[in-house]
């Protein structure tokens, strides 16, 4: 240990004043906090309207620093911590350093590497911090070479605690966010409408649109001017456009010898956009500037919600469509070739620990046995989950759908099935995915689940691309190019989250 008994008895004066806390390691929230939880929690994202308190990790003091901490094989550093002796890795505090010879004081990005930090660092004094009550100051031995012996690392004692107590440092990145709503035409209110002078002023209004976006998935503007720039303006106030062959922004109308359905007056099934991407942008835009023409209405299905039901009622089906990968495809050679394989439904990491769960079922009953263990041993609540909780993306994209070929995990079940030929697997993977997808179509296709809008001038949608699918009803194309004109733009999925986050920090929960 590096505290000495002289340092011990200093620490014990300092526990009695500076590190005198309550109780309380955390506290609770109205909603889950879920880039706070340990690398059990990190495949999860969704919230729980329950209070709750990140889940406690005790680490045994111990004479013995191989048992204490096993993948530290040396020296630890002792801390106390509201009357418990906590012993941290020398290499994790020296790893939190925040001083501006280790972090660029305005762009924020470190001045060093962790991998530099020496294996064999020690934390040669420990004592409360000059520079303020309630933090500790630590000084090293074998500190990262270029750092002399006045370096000095402070780190607060309530983030020491939120390390002891769950893992994981608190920091800009952690904020609550509202839980997913599944929806339906028969139990769930319309999707708000905003009005775009107020969208493109008031922070609130947006702030209001992003969590709208995170709950439901689907939100519309009204009052936009009809000038083709309105619906990159709308967009750039959550993030920046995203360019694609298509362009920064695009065009939805008749064209004739339409490179896409959506160019033509034909009716479009549900679908996701960009699915031949690896990564497809996570928030859609369409603003209706002309629609003269009779039909076209827009009309949304919440995704999720048919997974769910899906799940319910046939998991074999479910997993079919988690397990089985499909190619998606765009296809003109000569200007674009574009291939992406991936299954239809993707969920998060279905994670505890270093153990992955084949099945959504089986990953839920054992988050559920872990919840009882965690609050019968440690007193404290980690959230239930719900299928809805696991969802990561949809991904339906039937005109882009590529013809069928066997994955890698499927040869690798052929050369072990002498009397199976490649052929036969093949019909195998079709026939199975097949029944899976029609059964998927069906519920998404219920009328009672989905919410029809007609468009008018004036008006944008904002949908997510990867859970509220969207389609279009047939229209009478009357003059090509002319009867129906909407213009559209994608945003991401990270630079979504940003604006969630420093909207969140802003305003809070207004």
């Amino acid at each position: 240990m590096f505290s000495t008994p002289s340092k011990l008895t200093a620490m014990r004066a300092f526990r009695g004043n500076v590190l005198a806390a309550p109780k309380a390691l955390v506290s609770t929230a109205a909603a889950v906090n879920l880039q706070r939880f340990p690398t059990i929690l990190r495949s999860v994202r969704h919230s729980s309207s329950a209070s709750l308190k990140p889940a406690s990790c005790k680490i045994p003091i111990s004479s013995s620093p191989s048992r204490t901490l096993e993948r530290n094989m040396h020296t630890t550093a002792v801390i106390p911590i509201d009357g418990e002796q906590v012993e941290f890795s020398p290499i994790l505090l020296r790893d939190f350093c925040q001083c501006p010879a280790c972090v660029h004081e305005s762009s924020r990005q470190r001045l060093y590497s962790t991998a530099d930090i020496p294996a064999n660092i020690q934390a040669r004094s420990i004592a409360p911090s000059r520079t303020g009550h309630g933090k500790v100051d630590i000084q090293w031995t074998n500190d990262i070479p270029g750092f002399d012996a006045s370096h000095t690392t402070t780190i607060s004692v309530e983030a020491l605690r939120q390390i002891h107590a769950s893992g994981s440092p608190s920091t800009p990145f952690q904020v609550s966010t509202p839980r997913v709503e599944l929806w339906s035409a028969s139990s769930s209110n319309p999707p708000p409408d905003f009005g775009y002078e107020s969208y493109m002023k008031d922070d609130a209004t947006v702030y209001s649109v992003v969590k709208q976006l995170r709950t439901q998935g689907l939100v519309f503007i009204t009052g936009v001017p009809d000038v083709e720039q309105s619906v990159a303006a709308i967009g750039e106030r959550i993030g920046p456009i995203r360019d694609t062959f298509y362009g920064r922004t695009w065009d939805v109308r008749t064209v004739p010898k339409a490179i896409n359905a959506a160019y033509t007056s034909a009716d479009l099934g549900f679908h996701t956009d960009l699915l031949y991407f690896q990564d497809p942008p996570h928030l859609q835009l369409l603003h209706c500037i002309q629609s003269s023409s009779k039909g076209g209405a827009s009309v949304f299905a919440d995704a999720f919600k048919a997974a769910l039901d899906l799940y319910e009622t046939d998991q074999e089906a479910f997993n079919v469509l988690t397990n089985t990968l499909v190619t998606y495809h765009y296809e003109h050679p000569g200007a674009n070739l574009y291939a992406a394989t991936k299954p239809v439904i993707d969920t998060r990491p279905l994670r505890i620990g270093n153990r992955t769960y084949q099945t959504l079922a089986a990953f839920l009953e054992a988050w559920e046995l872990h919840r009882q263990t965690v609050k019968s041993k440690h007193d404290t609540t980690i959230p239930s989950l719900t299928v809805a909780d696991c969802l990561e993306k949809i991904n339906w994209g039937p005109p882009f759908l590529a013809p069928f070929s066997l994955d890698a995990q499927t040869m690798e079940q052929t050369q072990h099935m002498a009397s199976r030929t490649c052929g036969e697997a093949l019909s195998n993977k079709m026939i199975v995915w097949h029944s899976a997808a029609a059964k998927f179509s069906r519920l998404l296709n219920r009328p009672e689940g989905l919410h029809e809008r007609l468009m008018k001038p004036g008006e944008c949608v904002i949908f997510d691309n990867t859970r509220a699918l969207h389609a279009r009803k047939a229209f009478d194309s009357g003059d090509v190019g002319q009867a129906r004109w909407l213009r559209g733009a994608y945003v991401d999925r990270d630079p979504y989250w940003s604006k969630f986050r420093v909207l969140k920090h802003k305003l809070g929960d207004v």
